[in-house]
């Protein structure tokens, strides 16, 4: 599947720019190596490609993926539907729980991300991930002035379960907030339940700071605050520190980076994480759309 969607995403690309119809990329791309488990390397997107089929009708078609290629494997999600107006989505779309306060070690250390899309994905996106239990569905994005809201509902006949999510975010000058909550009513692969996060980040200047509270229990995982610094030391130098402290003192994961920004959007990455899979390295090339 994963090769599959890369071929479409290359099709769609190749087809659009043939008609000179607008394509709006929006992501990240990923490769590195890690120290985790005797040395790996990593590639690693969350990555969707958006285009219009005519000039005067907002009709169009997104494709896409989040996902991990490495020694595990090729454990990803994959996205692929039709849009009215950048507002309703049909297909295999993305959760609206996915939308807000992701995990900053997909940025700083994806190996380790990998590990733990429990904590801060919704499990629309964890079944497809571990089990292949690929979901059909719809969403809805309003944005109405600074607040966006995003609400989506799946279904997957692979692991019989139903979500309903919604993610509701607003921006002011200096400090973002934002929530989502997933409902999840599941057969006998999935977990019944509910997931739920919310926090916001401040930014000081120089500075930033995120901090949320996660509860995924959909997911089966304990509930866990998340923080993140980042203090820009130089032009083209921020210095990160994160962390996802379990409340049940279980499975923490903390860790520092060095982000070396090359241009706007490109990024490397050096950091070191603690978890309970050992302290590790990580060297990560970032491509931002």
């Amino acid at each position: 599947m994963f090769r599959v969607i890369c071929a479409a995403l290359a099709l769609c690309i190749s087809v659009s720019t043939a008609h000179a119809q607008q394509i709006d990329i929006d992501g990240e791309l990923r490769v590195g190596a890690t120290s985790l488990n005797g040395g790996e390397g990593i590639g690693a997107a969350d990555l969707i490609v958006g285009f219009d089929f005519f000039r005067t009708v907002p009709l169009g078609a997104e494709l896409g993926f989040y996902g991990f290629a490495g020694k595990p494997g090729r454990p990803h999600e994959t996205y692929a539907a039709l849009t009215w107006n950048d507002t309703w989505r049909v297909g295999f779309t993305r959760s609206a729980y996915d939308t807000v306060l992701i995990s900053t070690f997909d940025h700083a250390a994806p190996r380790l991300g990998l590990d733990r899309v429990e904590y801060t994905r919704a499990l629309a996106t964890v079944e497809p991930i571990r089990r292949g239990a690929v979901p059909a569905g719809l969403s809805y994005t309003g944005r109405f002035g600074q607040t966006t809201v995003v609400a989506s509902a799946h279904h997957a006949s692979k692991g019989d379960f139903t979500a309903l999510a919604l993610a509701v975010s607003r921006e002011w000058e200096n400090l973002t907030l934002a929530g989502a909550i997933e409902g999840v009513w599941a057969g006998v692969v999935a977990t019944d339940g509910i997931n739920a996060k919310l926090g916001g980040t401040y930014d000081f200047g120089a500075a930033r700071m995120g901090l949320a509270y996660l509860h995924p229990g959909a997911n089966a995982r304990p509930d866990t605050l998340a923080l993140d610094l980042a203090y820009s030391a130089t032009k083209g130098l921020d210095l990160l520190a994160f962390g996802e402290i379990s409340l049940d003192d279980k499975d923490d994961a903390y860790g520092v980076a060095a982000d070396f920004i090359l241009r706007d959007s490109t990024s490397w990455i050096v950091s070191a994480t603690e978890s309970r899979s050992g302290t590790a390295f990580h060297a990560t090339l970032e491509q931002r759309f």
